[in-house]
């Protein structure tokens, strides 16, 4: 994304540049972890010897700690001043990646440093996604965090055999996370600036009422059910590769390609922006997902696969920034924005292990069939949830 893009992005969104920049470097720090899973999956299996069922564990505790700093997010949005949670967020995050540094051979001491690093992580997001949701265009500011996101990953994936090189290994990976962290030290002050700009009503101390309370459940329902199944099936996507006898370069090659294509998804949904009912492009969004794993079912071979796995990745991701944006459109509190976290990190660890669970009992041909029944569970509460009206907008002070 070139700098006129991102202030053309800027001046819609009525964040400024600099608020914008700090957004987009710290939802797309967030989620390092998630970017770099496969080259790190591979390495500790070989560095740490650490095993399949350790790997996942270690994972599952990144992600829950990430979700789970949504919990005191409750308590500090609208108390505790922007920068000073982000410096905070910052410092943790830092301190996760450098023990995780000194403890790569230990299984029980690698999984606290990098729960740590996920709290850290998920503070970020919560801290991006709330700042952005005060955005004007919305649609717009929540595309360019998900191609930040999917662009940081392409780079840091190129990055990391040279910072693996010459014995450093995982933890030339983790330094680099930290060296990522402090350098998101110096981004953080335009967050106090977000605060104040254009925003959703009533952004306040009171009490959450009832209904707002079933509003935030439908929100993270409606959020959790989505990444189970794209979680799941992205998780296993290789398997319908490897079922069609292809080779693993071959595979690798198809996912990579199609991580692009999740770009290209993203980027659409920021030129579209908000020209169209949110609704119909959610729609749109899921029928691409729906028919991307009807075709990895029932197209084996390597055309099919390729096809598949490109329109999978492409739907799914311009699905995220309108999820995002409907959530944020219905939130009077910045409860509901911040719970998204919550549901993005629960629902991207309990989809593949529910997908592996499927695979294991019924075979990979049960898999799309479950997905599919996922996604129109996903759909009716996706049209429940964009049902309500959107909340009122005020300029804050």
């Amino acid at each position: 994304m070139n700098s006129s893009a991102l202030a053309n992005a800027a001046e819609p969104a009525g964040l400024g540049k600099a608020a914008v920049t700090a957004i987009l470097y710290a939802t797309s720090l967030a989620v390092v972890a998630l970017n770099v899973a496969p080259a790190m999956e591979l390495q500790l299996r070989q560095e740490a010897e650490l095993s399949v069922g350790q790997i996942g564990a270690i994972y599952f505790f990144e992600l829950a700690a990430m979700g789970l700093a949504t919990l005191p997010a409750y308590w500090w949005i609208a108390r505790i001043d922007e920068t000073r949670v982000a410096q905070w967020a910052y410092a943790v995050f830092i301190a996760g990646s450098l023990l995780s540094s000194w403890h790569v051979k230990s299984f029980v001491l690698l999984s606290i440093a990098r729960a740590v690093t996920g709290a850290g992580a998920g503070s970020l997001m919560v801290l991006g996604m709330t700042a952005g949701a005060r955005a004007l265009d919305q649609n717009r500011i929540f595309a360019l965090i998900t191609l930040a996101q999917l662009a940081s990953g392409a780079i840091l994936l190129a990055l990391l055999p040279s910072v693996m090189s010459a014995g450093r290994g995982l933890r030339g990976m983790f330094w680099l996370s930290a060296g990522l962290g402090v350098l998101g030290m110096l981004t953080a002050r335009p967050f106090t600036d977000a605060a104040h700009r254009g925003a959703p009503a009533a952004r306040t101390r009171r009490t959450v009422s009832a209904t707002e309370l079933a509003a935030i459940a439908l929100a993270i329902a409606f959020a959790w059910v989505f990444n189970i199944v794209v979680g799941g099936l992205w998780a296993f996507a290789g398997e319908y590769g490897a079922g069609a006898g292809l080779q693993q370069e071959r595979i690798a090659q198809v996912l990579t390609g199609g991580t692009v294509i999740g770009m290209a998804g993203a980027a659409s949904a920021f030129i579209i922006g908000d020209r169209l009912s949110r609704r119909t492009l959610l729609l749109a969004g899921y029928l691409l997902i729906m028919l991307g794993a009807g075709i990895l079912q029932l197209a084996p071979g390597d055309a099919g696969f390729a096809i598949g796995c490109c329109v999978l990745s492409f739907g799914w991701n311009f699905c995220v920034p309108y999820i995002f944006a409907a959530v944020a459109s219905r939130d009077a509190t910045g409860r509901s924005i911040s719970s998204m976290n919550l549901a993005f990190a629960f629902g991207l660890a309990a989809g593949p292990l529910l997908a592996g669970a499927i695979i294991e009992s019924a075979g990979l041909e049960a898999l799309a069939p479950c997905a599919l029944f996922g996604l129109a569970l996903g759909t009716a509460l996706m049209l429940r949830f964009t049902r309500q009206p959107a909340v009122p907008r005020v300029d804050l002070p």
